[in-house]
């Protein structure tokens, strides 16, 4: 027994042997499928052109007149009117190994031998309609991600807008390579200077990318009502907790006081953040502290100075992590690189995602920052 199709579909079926495609739409139609048929390339490219809703999936004769089933499906594929439809190759005469290997590495989902059992067609057809619409779904899901991150990410021009410091931030989402995440930053002012942020929520999806838009608004508002950073930690791990208690998320946040470089730091299982002097020198702030969404408690902020000239930098796991790298090793090479490259926000920004972006599969988020000198302000 075959497994039912949920949603039928539009599929057309191509044969010059008018017998075979009465039977093949028959066993198609009786399954609740809507059929277009044709007898030749030429025939089924018209049908194309005027069908509507277009077909989700061709099934074509091999051994059709003129145009050959494989080359119909090469015209398909390379007509910029037409989408990507799938296709079965059917042939009754061309079945052996080379003629399904032509087909197949021509882009056909499967390749079935004529006559088809009814039972096998609808297997295929029902696999090869399922597989598509997921394939829809995911990309439609991280389609929307990757807007709602890029959404919910402050605007260069906003971020330009902030007194007393030169800031340069960085994004680049997973999903341009394989998936999707929930990194972010922020970066606003509050009564006690400016709050920056990196963060990180786990996993690869889109509740990941929700989640971390919601963070990001309640971030803002725990910031302005005057919290300090490591009680901001608690609200947001208690929040979490409560709502989302399968995830769990990473934090970096810092209030700069950009006129006398103090700073109040307080780090939820996220990598320290790096101060770059000009010169060659860079050191990672021993700050750290649990994840957020395990209802541990949070030390209060730890002090340090940003001192006239240095970067500070916050980046996301996702620019340094490799598989089967120790990330001791990895956050050492950041370090080494970042000493040695040209200290400005900007251009260190830059050199870094220059070179790590290129082999992650993961989001990166980065935050550069250093003081303006007092005459620029």
């Amino acid at each position: 027994m075959t497994a039912a199709v949920s949603v039928t579909a539009t599929i057309l079926v191509v044969d010059d042997h008018e017998p075979n495609r009465f039977a093949m739409g028959s066993v198609l139609r009786r399954a609740g499928h809507r059929v277009l048929e044709a007898g030749s390339g030429p025939q089924a490219l018209a049908v194309l052109h005027e069908a509507d809703p277009l077909p989700e999936l061709a099934i074509l004769d091999v051994r059709l007149p003129g145009v050959s089933g494989f080359e119909l499906a090469q015209e398909m594929r390379a007509d910029p009117k037409l989408p990507h439809i799938p296709v079965i190759h059917v042939s009754a005469e061309a079945n052996d190994p080379g003629d399904r290997i032509r087909g197949l590495e021509a882009g056909a989902i499967a390749y079935l031998a004529s006559p088809v059992a009814p039972e096998e067609l609808l297997a295929t057809v029902d696999s090869v309609l399922l597989a598509q619409r997921e394939a829809k779904t995911a990309r439609e899901e991280r389609r929307f991600a990757f807007d709602l991150q890029h959404a919910f990410l402050p605007r260069a021009e906003k971020l330009a807008a902030l007194e007393a410091i030169d800031l340069a931030v960085g994004y680049v989402p997973a999903m341009e390579r394989a998936q999707l995440g929930g990194d972010f930053y922020a970066a606003f002012a509050v009564d006690s200077g400016v709050l920056l942020a990196v963060g990180d929520v786990a996993g690869h999806s889109l509740a990941a990318a929700t989640v971390m838009v919601e963070l990001r608004h309640v971030l803002r508002a725990y910031a302005l009502e005057g919290h300090e950073p490591h009680h901001i930690l608690r609200l947001m791990d208690r929040l979490l907790v409560h709502f989302h208690p399968d995830i769990t998320a990473t934090m970096c946040l810092v209030v700069l006081d950009a006129r006398s470089g103090a700073m109040d730091i307080a780090n939820a299982g996220h990598l320290p953040p790096l101060v770059i002097s000009p010169g060659g020198q860079a050191r990672y702030l021993p700050v750290h502290g649990p994840l957020l969404g395990l209802n541990l408690p949070h030390k209060p902020a730890a002090q340090a100075r940003l001192e006239d000239g240095q970067v500070l930098l916050m980046v996301t796991d996702g620019l340094i992590e490799r598989p089967r790298v120790d990330l001791a090793v990895s956050l050492e090479d950041l370090r080494r690189r970042a000493a040695h490259a040209p200290c400005t926000p900007n251009t260190l920004r830059d050199a870094l995602l220059q070179h790590y972006s290129r082999d992650t599969e993961d989001d990166i988020a980065l935050l550069a920052v250093r003081r303006q000198p007092p005459e620029a302000t």
